[in-house]
């Protein structure tokens, strides 16, 4: 009987389809790897918040699909920049341009998750902590010794569980997160299918309840998923 071949693990996956795609867009002209990012982009502006907003889509704010537009673009064109307070304060505001939440500003109130853990309503920590906290998280983001796939999962759920804002708290922790990918030479992650709307909220709250697995398993599927479409996408394209 031949030897059982292990499995790799999600994140080995996800390391070896960063290589192929690295191969791949070197191998390709500019014109074709514009057209991957834009598609990139398209899916992360566009479709992420139609599968991942609670209103319908009837309802979605063009304004604030074009601002998560911007901000992407924002990100691609700096990511040799450490991120520090500013840059996170600067990407709010970049999420809420013309829209009635007011930017860049941390919350002045107390607050409640809508999202509950364990049966329960989770109070975010209180607003005079909000500014410790985050330089707190932008720490490990930057200097912890983890892997950076792990530093990367890490922010983007603590950004969320400290509600650092009024609102637009999860676009403003996706964008981080896909911020710190790019800097590292990963692309970003975009949550574009429709079973996301669901599986995001229950990956977090698994997180929350200390299933910090399910939390990562999920998030590390999306990235590898994102790269196959990806690899998809330029291969399907009749531009060479």
């Amino acid at each position: 009987m031949a030897p059982h071949k292990p499995t790799l693990t999600t994140k080995r996956q996800i390391a070896l389809k960063r290589a192929e795609l690295d191969v791949c867009l070197n191998n390709f002209s500019s014109v074709k790897r514009t057209n991957n990012l834009n598609w990139l982009r398209r899916q992360i502006a566009f479709e992420e918040p139609q599968m991942l907003c609670p209103v319908p889509k009837a309802n979605l704010d063009e304004t604030s699909m074009s601002n998560i537009a911007t901000t992407y673009d924002y990100i691609m064109e700096n990511k040799a920049l450490e991120i520090n307070i500013e840059d996170i304060r600067i990407i709010h505001a970049k999420l809420c341009s013309n829209t009635n939440i007011d930017g860049y500003k941390f919350r002045t109130t107390n607050c409640k998750l809508l999202m509950s853990i364990n049966g329960e309503t989770y109070n975010a920590p209180d607003y005079s902590e909000i500014d410790y906290n985050l330089r707190q998280i932008i720490y490990r983001m930057n200097h912890s010794t983890h892997d950076i796939l792990t530093r990367a999962y890490d922010a983007h759920y603590e950004i969320i569980m400290l509600q650092p804002f009024d609102d637009f708290n999860k676009r403003t922790a996706r964008m981080i997160m896909n911020w710190l990918l790019l800097q590292n030479g990963y692309h970003p992650i975009a949550f574009n299918k429709r079973s996301d709307k669901t599986a995001y909220i229950q990956a977090l709250q698994a997180r929350a309840s200390g299933d910090k697995r399910a939390y990562t398993e999920y998030m590390s599927k999306c990235q590898l998923r994102t790269q196959e479409q990806i690899l998809k996408h330029l291969r399907d394209s009749k531009i060479y």
